[in-house]
């Protein structure tokens, strides 16, 4: 039966709300409630919709900086010439280590540490507008994509995961257990229920779907629109543009050395967007049905020659039309002050980079949308075109107001497992523990991996309670501290022999006590394999706080 509407949930319904362009279409079968916002919203911040229990929907996209990954200033994939620190790598967002069904795998890159996207996050704000979304317009609606990094093995999922395994592990999880400091309205709805709970109370029944899932978190986007920007305020008659600000529109609206104006692609200063919403690119129709009838959007792909598209041929692996190689989405304007990097492969770091690519008329220009030539643009009018684009910021989105509230994630806060010091040099290298997983009281499959040891060597997994520093880097006692007896299965000190391939994986399952929950334990391997230092070699420590 479903259950009885909370009043404080009501404060959820301002969100719906929109001041200055209507708020975006939902379909027939999932239309908003209140209820289901903020199911999505728990959705949407919690890190155990991950295999790993590290990664939520915003890991990677982080309202605070426009809906986008800041993490890719620092994060990258080598690119296409396999060599790190050149020009086409591609910067994207840290998602879990490499995972198998049954233990991590060691990616050709990355090792045991977290892959990175290929790609840098795109902005979910105003993501309710676009009927074709990615880069590459690859998802028809927010329903269907919204699932698609759940599943994928570089952002939240082990290979081979499925629905039911994602059903299963949030039906056993406690809602928002790795968040803090939660937004007054999550908090409440959340409070003393469980996952199965919170899915009676929006859709009427217990069970935890994938359709449901989808539903929530499409509606909880739906909700994140960016309509109280300076330029806003300007439309409305409520503010002045700035001499500046009012030269870089009209270099922004107007044809420059030949080259057509950026409104030709970027619609965010049209007029229609305070009837339609801030949708991108050329007027074009949704088919009739897809929203029940047909409505004006915009919707383009350029290849802007920022790289050559045998790189990455973007929507050309859609079409494969060769007019689509190397193109991709034309991307929103609005906060893009807040969104870098810029670009899919985040190769823009700051604003005015972004601009000095398009006045040089872009670098690669196989392929390349032959509107896109050199500008010519002085630095004052450089300036006057940063002012303008800043106008596109909402205060709200800058300031972490509702809609764009948001809780303190577990990685945020030093909640994951972290690594401490730097593993012996053995003969196979050096000597790495990993723990992908953030560990739950009660959690049956977490993993401490070990590699850089020779196969056949005796290898010891070591616990504690606290660090403490002898002979050996970073090592924790031999004599395993009597606190530890807490852990009442299995031993304090693990033995096994590092198999023919490498790669030790100990599976350690961690009691379902209470008593357990915020603790911090420590491990580290000990292998007897002569180091260049000493007579048996230890890894980095890893310290693991329990939830």
């Amino acid at each position: 039966m479903l259950r009885t509407f909370v009043p404080s949930f009501v404060l959820a319904t301002a969100a719906f709300a929109q001041t200055n362009y209507p708020p975006p279409p939902a379909p027939a079968n999932n239309p908003p409630t209140a209820e289901k916002e903020l199911l999505g919203m728990a959705l949407f911040f919690e890190e155990q919709l991950s295999t790993t229990n590290t990664v939520a929907c915003a890991t990677c996209h982080d309202l605070s900086a426009g809906g986008t990954d800041p993490r890719a200033h620092n994060n990258s994939n080598p690119g296409f010439d396999k060599t790190f620190g050149t020009a086409d790598d591609q910067k994207g967002s840290p998602g879990i280590a490499l995972l198998s069904p049954t233990g991590p795998i060691a990616h050709t890159v990355h090792g045991f540490s977290e892959q990175v996207t290929h790609r840098r996050s795109m902005t979910v704000i105003n993501s309710g507008y676009h009927p074709n979304l990615g880069y590459t317009g690859a998802s028809l609606n927010l329903e269907q994509l919204v699932g698609v990094p759940i599943l994928n093995p570089v952002e939240m999922g082990h290979g081979g995961r499925t629905w039911q395994n994602v059903t299963t592990q949030l039906a056993a999880a406690t809602p928002m257990a790795l968040a803090s400091n939660l937004p007054t309205r999550l908090a409440n709805f959340v409070a003393g229920q469980s996952y199965p709970d919170l899915f009676q109370t929006a859709f009427g029944s217990s069970t935890i779907t994938e359709t449901a899932i989808r539903r929530a978190l499409a509606t909880y986007l739906r909700t994140l629109n960016s309509d109280q920007t300076k330029w806003d305020q300007h439309q409305a008659g409520l503010a002045t543009l700035t001499p500046e600000e009012q030269l870089g529109h009209t270099l922004f609206t107007t044809p420059a050395n030949g080259a057509v104006s950026c409104s030709t692609c970027h619609s965010d200063f049209d007029s229609s967007v305070q009837t339609q919403g801030p949708i991108v690119g050329q007027m074009t129709q949704v088919p009739s049905g897809y929203y029940g009838s047909p409505i004006p959007t915009r919707l383009v792909f350029h290849n802007i020659g920022l790289r050559p598209s045998i790189e990455d041929p973007g929507r050309h692996n859609i079409t494969s039309a060769p007019v689509d190689l190397g193109s991709f989405r034309i991307a929103s304007l609005r906060n893009v002050e807040l969104a870098t990097p810029l670009f899919h492969n985040g190769s823009a770091a700051t604003l005015a980079e972004a601009i000095d690519f398009y006045d040089r008329g872009g670098d690669f220009h196989t392929h390349q949308a032959p509107s896109l030539t050199p500008r010519n643009y002085t630095p004052a009018e450089k300036a006057a075109l940063v002012a303008i684009l800043k106008t596109l910021t909402d205060p709200r989105v800058a300031a972490g107001a509702q809609p764009f509230d948001k809780p303190t994630l577990g990685s945020e806060t030093g909640l994951l497992t972290t690594s401490i010091g730097t593993g012996s040099t053995t003969a196979k290298g050096q000597m790495i523990a990993t723990a992908p997983f953030a560990p739950l009281v009660g959690e049956q499959s977490f993993k401490v991996t070990l590699t850089g040891v020779t196969p056949g060597t005796p290898t010891y997994l070591m616990w504690d309670t606290a660090l403490s520093y002898g002979n050996l880097p970073y090592n924790l006692e031999l004599a395993i501290s009597p606190a530890f007896k807490i852990f009442t299965v299995g031993p304090a000190v693990y033995h096994w022999t590092m198999p023919d391939n490498g790669v030790q994986v100990a599976d350690v399952p961690i009691p379902n006590n209470a008593a357990l929950s915020g603790q911090t334990l420590y491990a580290q391997w000990l292998a007897l394999e002569h180091s260049t230092q000493w007579i048996a070699s230890t890894s980095n420590a890893l310290r693991i706080p329990l939830h």
